[in-house]
């Protein structure tokens, strides 16, 4: 450290340290500046953007023109509302289905050629594809089903219709072989 003598006559040491404090707050306010550009930008580089949903499978979303909300504000905020929905089911006790996941499970949920539901954060579904795109853990389906509860498959539906038709059929002979005795 150089020595100094200054204007009353007396030695100090002259340090440095407010030339590296002046550098120091410059760093951190460059890197905070940085930071900042990096959380504004970074919605719109990691949510689509400006393209195009283009996966395509045997859905009920697929039929649709929208999901329950635009869907340029549902692929950026989708979430948002997940959240919102959640602390009013768990919280206050209130249930609707526009923005619960259960209803997203039930609308986008894709069905294989036996009409079974393929979970939705399966490889190349609905769910996996974008947020593996975007870099963002699923931890939804920890605890949530991959699929609609209490919901038949067509499979399943054709045999109980199958079975439906036969006893129908039994009972119409029947009738036809009996007539209207008591």
């Amino acid at each position: 450290m150089p020595y100094r003598l200054y204007k009353n006559g007396s030695w100090r040491i002259k340090s440095d340290i407010s030339a590296n404090l002046r550098g120091i707050k410059v760093y951190l306010l460059l890197r905070r500046l940085i930071i900042s550009t990096i959380v504004l930008i970074s919605p719109n580089l990691f949510s689509h953007g400006e393209e195009t949903h283009t996966l395509i499978n045997n859905s009920k979303a697929d039929m649709q023109n929208q999901c329950v909300e635009p869907t340029d504000i549902m692929r950026k905020q989708h979430f948002i509302f997940l959240y919102h929905q959640r602390d009013k089911t768990v919280l206050k006790g209130i249930r609707t289905k526009q923005h619960s996941l259960a209803n997203c499970i039930d609308c986008h949920v894709s069905y294989d050629e036996k009409g079974v539901a393929i979970p939705i954060n399966s490889d190349g579904q609905f769910c996996q594809v974008c947020h593996i795109k975007t870099a963002v853990n699923i931890d939804c389906f920890t605890c949530h089903a991959t699929v609609p509860r209490g919901r038949k498959s067509s499979i399943e539906n054709e045999n109980n219709f199958s079975k439906i038709e036969t006893n129908s059929n039994i009972l119409i002979k029947y009738f036809a072989e009996h007539g209207n005795e008591k």
